[in-house]
């Protein structure tokens, strides 16, 4: 594998990381909104039943609180672990497995989109509209590319 791969995958990690550990940071500002435990601690619920007090909340509850309330670094996230999957699917399939792969991803966060598109902040929006338009790309994308032969990815990766 090429010294080109590797730092692609070694930014898409590093800002991956960055952006993971900074939402988990925004998010725990939900251990002192006690008012907001019912609506941002959807998997405290599935664990615990009821959130009753701090040690009940889950730590994946941090990050639905800073995507509602602060979506800057969850959208991060969604960018650089997008990248990394069409990188890693990249290398790892031929063109027409990647190509049904970009697709299916796309298709995914199409559904996501969908799922919080009656969220009621603003940060639900802006993940709504991240996810649809990233969705939309990678789909278009994938079609772009298996309807026009000479734009066929080419490996540049020394193998």
């Amino acid at each position: 594998m090429s010294i080109k791969y590797w730092s692609q995958a070694g930014i898409g990690l590093l800002v991956l990381v960055f952006s993971t550990l900074v939402s988990w940071y925004e998010g725990s500002a939900l251990l002192d909104h006690t008012w907001e435990w019912r609506y941002s601690a959807p998997f405290s619920e599935i664990v615990h039943g009821s959130v009753t007090g701090t040690n009940d909340i889950v730590a994946l509850d941090f990050f639905v609180y800073a995507a509602k309330f602060s979506p800057l670094y969850p959208g991060m996230m969604i960018i650089s672990a997008s990248y990394l999957f069409i990188l890693v699917g990249f290398r790892l399939f031929k063109q027409r497995g990647f190509l049904i792969s970009l697709a299916l991803l796309g298709v995914n966060y199409l559904t996501l989109s969908y799922v919080i598109s009656s969220s009621p902040t603003a940060g639900g929006n802006t993940l709504f509209w991240l996810f649809l338009s990233v969705g939309v790309v990678m789909i278009v994308a994938a079609c772009v590319i298996h309807a026009f032969p000479y734009l066929r990815l080419k490996r540049s990766f020394n193998q």
